[in-house]
C-alpha cells in the first residue's frame, strides 16, 4: 500500500510537473507571438482601446489590406473583400465570418466617435491568411476616376428654353473630361456612356467596386429665375444654405424613377451608414473643388458661385472623395446656348480636368495632405 502511495505521488509530481512545462511553454509562447504580431503589423498605431478591448477604424483595416467594403442594407450587414478574402460582419455583432468561416471578434462591431471601429484580433485572422502582407499598393495616388454623367434615360434633368436637355450636355462633358483625363495618364469610368436610366446607388456601386479614387457627378443647373447663372460644385454635408437645399431636394427627385427604390426607412438607414463610412473624405472632396473652382474662375465666360455643401443621395453612396458639379444653369437663355456649345463644352471640361490634376499632383507630393 505505501509503494503504491509512492508511485501515485511520484505520477502527481510527474503529471504536475509536465502540465506546469506545458503551460509555462505554450502559454508565454502564445503571448509574445501575439505582441509580435501586433509591433509588426501595419496597424500597430492605429489601435486604440475601449474598455478592455483594442480596436481599430474600419477605414484604417480597409486602407493598410487594400480592401473594398460593400453595405447591404436589407440584412445590414457590411461586407470586406479582395481577391481571396470575403469579410462579413454586422455592426453590434462580435461574431463574424471569413471565407464563410465563423470567426469570435471577442467583442463587438460598433460605432465610436462617429466611425466604425473593429476589434484588433480580426487583423491577426486576416493576416493568417495574408501572410506575408503584401506592400499595399500606393496609398497615395490619383489613378482612377469614376465620372457620373447625371439623369440619362427616361429620367431627362433639368430642362431649359428650347427643349434643352441636361441629360446630354452633362454626358458630352463627362465624356471629354474622360478624354482629357486619359490623355493625361489617368484611367476614366464613365457610370454611363450612352442615354440609360441609373438609380443613384448603382453609380456609386460602379465606383466603390472599381475602387476609384475619385468620385465626380457631372450636373447641369435650373432655376425658376431665368436670370440665375453660373458654375457650383457642391461636397455632400446636412448643413446647407436654403439655395442648396432646394438643389438638393431637385437633383434627389430622381428617386421617383427608381423602379427599386428602397423604403425610406432603409434609404435613411444606408445614407446615415455612408456618411459615417465616408466622413474621412469630405475634407479632401473639399480640397478638389476648390482646385477646380480656381481653373474655372479663369473663364471668362462662366461665374464661379463658390464651393457648397449640401445633402445628395447620389454623392452619400462613394467610398472616395465625391464631388457634383453644376456646370451652369440651362434655364438661362445665354448659358444654356454655351453649354450647347462644343467650344465651351471643350473649356468647361478642360477646366474641370486641370483642377482634377492639381488636386492629383499636390495629393500625391504631400502624401494625401499628411505632410
Amino acid at each position: 500500500m505505501q509503494k503504491l502511495k509512492i508511485k501515485n505521488k511520484n505520477l502527481f509530481i510527474l503529471i504536475t510537473g509536465y502540465l506546469l512545462l506545458t503551460t509555462l511553454f505554450f502559454g508565454c509562447a502564445t503571448y509574445p507571438r501575439r505582441e509580435e504580431m501586433k509591433k509588426t503589423s501595419p496597424l500597430q498605431d492605429k489601435t486604440f482601446r475601449i474598455g478592455k478591448t483594442e480596436y481599430v477604424y474600419l477605414k484604417d483595416i480597409c486602407k493598410i489590406y487594400d480592401l473594398v467594403w460593400d453595405w447591404d442594407i436589407l440584412s445590414k450587414k457590411l461586407t470586406l473583400y479582395r481577391e481571396g478574402l470575403k469579410i462579413d460582419l454586422a455592426l453590434g455583432s462580435s461574431i463574424g465570418l471569413i471565407n464563410e468561416k465563423i470567426v469570435d471578434l471577442k467583442d463587438k462591431v460598433k460605432i465610436y466617435n462617429n466611425e466604425i471601429v473593429i476589434p484588433f484580433s480580426l487583423t491577426e485572422e486576416i493576416s493568417k491568411i495574408l501572410l506575408p502582407l503584401p506592400i499595399p499598393p500606393a496609398f497615395y495616388k490619383i489613378s482612377r476616376v469614376v465620372i457620373d454623367p447625371g439623369h440619362g434615360g427616361k429620367d431627362p434633368g433639368a430642362v431649359g428654353p428650347g427643349g434643352i436637355k441636361e441629360k446630354y450636355i452633362v454626358l458630352e462633358i463627362a465624356k471629354r473630361l474622360k478624354r482629357y483625363l486619359e490623355n493625361r495618364g489617368i484611367e476614366v469610368i464613365l457610370t454611363r456612356s450612352d442615354d440609360r436610366f441609373l438609380s443613384l446607388w448603382r453609380r456609386t456601386q460602379i465606383a466603390n467596386r472599381k475602387k476609384a479614387d475619385l468620385f465626380i457627378s457631372i450636373h447641369a443647373n435650373s432655376s425658376r429665375w431665368s436670370q440665375a447663372r453660373g458654375f457650383e460644385i457642391y461636397y455632400l454635408s446636412d448643413r446647407m444654405d436654403e439655395s442648396s437645399k432646394s438643389l438638393a431636394e431637385i437633383e434627389n427627385k430622381v428617386l421617383e424613377f427608381e423602379e427599386d427604390n428602397l423604403p425610406k426607412e432603409n434609404i435613411a438607414l444606408a445614407a446615415t451608414l455612408w456618411d459615417i463610412l465616408q466622413t474621412q473624405n469630405r475634407a479632401q472632396a473639399i480640397r478638389l473643388a476648390n482646385y477646380i473652382g480656381r481653373y474655372i474662375e479663369r473663364l471668362d465666360w462662366i461665374e464661379h458661385r463658390g464651393v457648397k455643401g449640401a445633402n445628395f443621395y447620389v454623392l452619400r453612396g462613394a467610398n472616395m472623395p465625391a464631388i457634383l458639379i453644376e456646370t451652369g444653369f440651362i434655364s438661362n437663355r445665354i448659358e444654356g446656348k454655351l453649354l450647347s456649345d462644343p467650344y465651351y463644352i471643350q473649356e468647361l471640361a478642360e477646366a474641370i480636368g486641370e483642377g482634377i490634376l492639381s488636386f492629383k499632383e499636390e495629393y500625391e507630393r504631400t502624401n494625401g495632405f499628411t505632410r
